[in-house]
């Protein structure tokens, strides 16, 4: 495709839509018997590799903003 498609979700409905499809994915894989960690990698590596370099950039925006509030629960 020559064109870049543009989407009409903005990044932060995009970002909502991926953690939601993330989670329900996440379970699935552990409750087929993976482990958490080697079901997280995994889907980490595909999104690296399909995902705009902004996304990318807001997912690490996001990780230094919550992730220690949520180890803390």
């Amino acid at each position: 495709m020559d064109q870049k498609e543009t989407s009409v979700l903005s990044m932060e409905e995009q970002s909502n839509l991926v953690v939601k499809v993330f989670q329900v994915s996440l379970d699935t894989l552990v409750e087929s018997g993976l482990d958490e960690i080697d079901a997280l990698n995994g889907m980490l590596s595909q999104i690296a590799i399909l995902v705009e370099p902004e996304a990318l950039t807001h997912a690490v925006d996001l990780n230094k903003k919550y992730r220690t509030a949520y180890l803390e629960k």
